[in-house]
């Protein structure tokens, strides 16, 4: 049973219900807890594909960069079947590597014999560099990659393209959690179309989040640059009038009354050139201990770019920093059963006042499942953007002082679903001056079920963070506590929001490829 003996209106989580149908409870201007369960490969709960064709590498003697990278290119060359072209599949063994070893192409899974004891491992050599990199790479439209286009071209690639003029949203209020737009009017538009919805951070709006005195002696520090544009892409599902459902819901509220001098608007755009279907399973990557601080070069991990419906399974990382980055380009990933760990503890910059991220959570749509970091004086998990929205971090443990905590700027939409913190601490809050006037950081994020040594978990202006059935000293404001701490101490059903949503939403199948 869900809250039981307790009526919907006194709790203060969105949440009611514990089964094939839950229900949303809604604040006054409509807002609820997000949909969560379209995290992830394929939107959540999408099965990883495979292939028959195999490319493989044994282990050799000296620099084993360009023998990757040479499978890698061969598999590139493959056709595409239903997606995918083809696994290159790594020997057990040690492959010294002073080179990234990078993927540009769509439909190619990296394979090891594993990551523990026995499996393979890619041993990171030289100078610092990235170990793995997915990046789209520009083409010259005849299926053959260029090198000869400029950084221009490939960043132009790289972002989707207006196809129509903008059309205003005629909704007063777009409430965090909806599928539902409501615009003035719907011409040009069909139901597959891409959309960009769009928002400026306002003067009104910055004042509004208290974002604009934010003073460092007598240096005025720039939270959000006033007016810049606030975007998220969506696929418009159904369209009922003027009414449009898109796929995936909103993780943060439109208010017209900040948008003093623009509106709030929906535009169709050409999607951006990504590579998809890639994945990266079975490999264990191991660097120096870290020279200097972090604000120092070092030996990265897994950088996905331009990428969406990806995977990474059953990888290991040992000193990298960070160990994964999903950038603010990338969607639609799966991290499972990721295990960091970082035995020398990174020295805290003499450059600035700022730690190191172990993942970086940029982009969108993102499932950390089953994950496990150790270390001390980290982020163990940061984010840093607007970009950085709908992301879950499920069933994963982290071991060590370090802490998972929105970093800077304005994300949204962020859940720590079952994680574990015994000596660390979860951190959502408004970090004022820090750094470059990092100020608030996350809005409409959940903290259910989990376990920390502290957590902090503050309400921005106009927006909710819950912290539900979660156990850990906290540190709280009394003003307004009750809005977002319930059934302290004490764990809640489902045990899993995500879990419980996805088979709301797709079915037990979909939990099983998950779990």
């Amino acid at each position: 049973m869900f809250f039981a003996m307790m009526e919907a209106a006194e709790v203060p989580c969105s949440l009611v219900g514990n089964g094939p149908e839950l229900k949303y409870i809604k604040t006054e201007r409509g807002d609820q807890i997000c949909d969560f369960s379209y995290a992830g490969y394929g939107g959540g709960g999408v099965a990883f594909p495979t292939s028959n064709n195999k490319k493989t590498v044994g282990v050799s003697n000296g620099d084993a960069s360009d023998a990757i990278q040479s499978a890698i290119n061969q598999v590139a060359s493959m056709p595409l079947v239903e997606g995918v072209r083809g696994v290159v599949e790594l020997s057990a063994g040690t492959y010294n590597c002073s080179k990234t070893i990078a993927i540009k192409s769509s439909g190619i899974i990296l394979r090891g014999a594993g990551m523990a004891a026995g499996g393979t491992v890619i041993k990171l050599t030289g100078k610092p560099h990235i170990g793995i990199e997915l990046a789209h790479e520009v083409s010259t439209g005849d299926g053959k990659e260029s090198k000869k286009k400029s950084k221009a071209d490939a960043a132009s690639e790289g972002k989707a393209k207006s196809q129509g003029k903008p059309i205003k949203i005629a909704d007063d209020y777009v409430p965090s959690g909806t599928r539902l737009l409501n615009l003035e009017q719907v011409n040009g538009l069909k139901v597959g179309d891409t959309i960009e919805i769009s928002r400026d951070a306002t003067k009104a709006w910055i004042h509004f989040m208290e974002m604009d005195t934010l003073m460092d002696g007598n240096k005025l520090e720039t939270w959000m640059k006033e007016d810049r544009p606030i975007s998220h892409q969506r696929v418009i599902k159904a369209i009922n009038g003027k009414e449009v459902t898109v796929d995936v819901p909103l993780t943060d509220s439109i208010d017209s009354r900040f948008l003093t001098k623009s509106s709030a608007t929906v535009a169709k755009v050409e999607p951006a050139k990504l590579i998809s279907k890639c994945g990266i399973e079975g490999i264990r990557l191991e660097a120096p201990a870290p020279a200097g601080d972090w604000r120092d070069p070092q030996f990265i991990g897994i950088i996905i770019n331009n990428s969406e419906d990806i995977w990474v399974k059953n990888v290991g990382s040992k000193n990298t920093f960070p160990d994964l980055q999903v950038s603010q380009d990338s969607s639609r990933v799966t991290v499972d059963s990721l295990k960091t760990e970082h035995p020398g503890e990174i020295k805290q910059s003499d450059k600035s006042n700022g730690y190191a991220s172990y993942v970086r959570l940029l982009g969108s749509q993102v499932l950390m499942n089953r994950c496990s970091m150790s270390g001390d004086n980290a982020f163990y998990i940061s984010t840093a953007d607007t970009s950085s929205n709908l992301n879950v971090v499920l069933n994963s443990t982290f071991q060590g002082d370090g802490s998972i905590q929105p970093h800077m700027t304005w994300s949204t939409g962020l859940l720590l679903d079952g994680c574990k913190l015994n000596q660390g601490a979860i951190i959502i809050r408004n970090r004022g001056k820090a750094g470059s006037g990092h100020g608030w950081t996350m809005g409409w994020s959940v903290v259910w079920n989990c376990s920390a040594k502290s957590i902090t978990v503050e309400q921005p202006p106009g927006a909710t963070n819950w912290c539900i059935g979660s156990s850990g000293k906290y540190e709280v404001d009394e003003k307004g506590k009750n809005t977002w701490l319930f059934m302290k101490g004490s764990t809640v059903s489902p045990s899993s929001l995500y879990l419980a949503q996805l088979r709301a939403r797709l079915g037990d199948t979909a939990v099983k490829v998950v779990n």
